[in-house]
């Protein structure tokens, strides 16, 4: 089984960050013995740092791993994205079929889109020309949002998702917002995210602190994920006023996208920046021990799909704080693996960190019962490939006519 893999999202040498999720995804259907190869499109972009991703101009066209090849193909980006977003899927469709339809060979016997834009978009002509069924994972935001806003950009992402053979949802709730979108039901299947139990797990709060060296008198409140409105992060900030002090720091870890700078001027004006570390990105290895070096685990998201940092958290026994929105409440026992407040709800969210904040023994109950769960519902990265390659060969015994 030849499947090619598109995802513009996905890390490499230069942004490591990038869609690492996509490639735990990935890697592990690539051990379900599938022949993957990845094809990562990036826009064209000026080759000088003062411009944005500046780096992927040092991409080369393909690069070869152990498990699969990766390929980088070039597109327009239209820009400002407010008023061209529609013109990068057609920009999509053009310059990745052309390059795919060249240099890869022999051709799939599948493609798997995973976004539904631009990825899901661009490949509807070229699963056409090539015979073969798309499949595109639906991940939250764009289907949750972007496809309800009624403009162009969200009839491209219906039309893709009506062209596929199947709808991968990571959750029932977006499953929910996905058929309400007019999509055919039967299509739509719901194939949740893993995580790797043996990658995260408990390493010893002391441990993890030493080797990251973080403070070992306080208690720190951990964030994982992009600086983007999206997730939150202006409530985090504001919520953080009742909690962070002399002995409790809150950490943020991910790339900055447009809001650090606002972040810090709101975390001034509340007299609260010396309590609060903007780390930026770091390597999706050192995830593990960001999350056991922490106490709680925030994600104070506006929208979500079914986000990984959450199951991350609670293979690492470390409870959390979220917002009850998408699938989130998939992920966890409100009250027992943590606490799900409403989103916006600055007060409800500080709260809560203070209710954990003063009880180490619930903190230690809750961050056990959560490994627990992951463990007991098989949400594994090899759960979710199995999933994935079995709609695969379903497909593939049935072929287009």
């Amino acid at each position: 089984m030849r499947v090619m893999e598109v995802c513009q999202e996905f890390p490499n040498r230069y942004y490591p960050q990038l869609g690492t999720f996509i490639k735990q995804s990935i890697d592990s259907i690539a051990s379900q013995k599938v022949n993957v190869t990845v094809v990562s499109p990036k826009p064209l972009v000026i080759p000088f740092s003062a411009f944005p991703y500046h780096n992927f101009s040092k991409l080369p066209p393909i690069e070869h791993t152990e498990k699969y090849d990766i390929h980088y193909p070039r597109y327009i980006y239209a820009v400002p994205k407010k008023y061209f977003y529609p013109i990068t899927g057609i920009s999509y469709a053009h310059f990745v079929s052309r390059y795919a339809i060249k240099h890869i060979k022999p051709k799939p016997d599948l493609i798997h889109a995973h976004f539904s834009y631009p990825d899901g978009f661009g490949m509807i002509g070229l699963a056409k020309k090539w015979n073969v069924p798309l499949v595109i994972s639906a991940l939250g935001t764009i289907e949750r949002k972007v496809a309800y806003e009624g403009t162009y950009t969200s009839s491209q992402i219906i039309e893709a998702m009506n062209f596929a053979e199947k709808v991968l949802s990571v959750s029932e709730d977006l499953k929910f917002h996905i058929v309400n979108l007019g999509i055919d039901e039967d299509k739509v299947i719901v194939v949740p995210n893993g995580v790797d139990t043996d990658k995260f797990k408990p390493m010893g709060k002391e441990n993890a602190r030493n080797l990251l060296n973080l403070p070992l008198d306080k208690n720190i409140i951990l964030f994982v994920g992009a600086l983007r409105s999206i997730k939150g992060v202006n409530y985090l900030i504001e919520a953080a006023k009742k909690f962070v002090d002399i002995d409790t720091e809150l950490y943020m870890v991910g790339r900055d996208d447009g809001l650090k700078k606002s972040l810090v001027k709101m975390a001034q004006e509340l007299k609260i920046i010396d309590f609060i570390k903007f780390i930026g990105p770091v390597n999706h290895e050192d995830i593990p021990l960001w999350v056991s070096a922490s106490d709680i685990l925030v994600l104070p998201s506006l929208s979500e799909g079914r986000p990984n940092v959450i199951l991350e958290a609670l293979a690492c026994e470390v409870p959390v704080v979220a917002t009850d929105v998408g699938g989130i409440p998939e992920l966890m026992v409100n009250g027992e693996t943590g606490y799900l407040v409403p989103a916006k709800n600055s007060l409800d969210l500080s709260e809560k960190v203070n209710k954990l904040l003063e009880d180490e023994d619930l903190r230690e109950k809750m961050g056990k019962l959560g490994r627990k769960s992951i463990i007991q519902r098989g949400l594994t990265w090899k759960a979710h490939a199995k999933k994935t390659v079995d709609i695969y060969s379903k497909l593939l015994q049935n072929p287009l006519k």
